[in-house]
């Protein structure tokens, strides 16, 4: 028996989740937004707290700072792009739009899955 030659179980630019991520419930969400005011208070606590680890306190202040201001943007620089062909390029924006809905972002609601980060802000 011969080993295939494409390790890939998908086609360039074939999804094996087409569908994205599920959306959460409304009823979850709201559920959820009614905690918080308590976790960002938790979060202030942990932050605060001289006997917590130091990377229990760096999280909640990135938690704090990323519910207040929204997360830092993240650049992309051309040089990193360059001299990609066009599937390549196409590859990474498919990449990079799934990393932002991993981390909660989609195209109907412009924001972050609690729905109440302000946009980002441009310099």
């Amino acid at each position: 028996m011969s080993k295939p030659t494409n390790l890939k179980p998908f086609a360039p630019g074939q999804s094996g989740n087409p569908g994205g991520r599920p959306r959460l419930p409304d009823d979850v969400k709201a559920l959820a937004r009614g905690y918080t005011r308590e976790a960002i208070e938790t979060a202030a606590e942990i932050m605060r707290d001289p006997e917590e680890t130091g990377t229990a306190r760096m999280s909640a202040i990135n938690t704090i700072l990323d519910r207040g201001w929204g997360k830092a943007p993240q650049h992309v620089t051309v040089d990193s792009l360059e001299g990609m062909s066009d599937a390549e390029l196409r590859a990474e924006l498919l990449a990079t739009v799934a990393e932002l809905r991993q981390n909660g972002l989609d195209a109907e609601d412009h924001g972050s899955a609690a729905g109440d980060d302000p946009p980002p802000r441009t310099h």
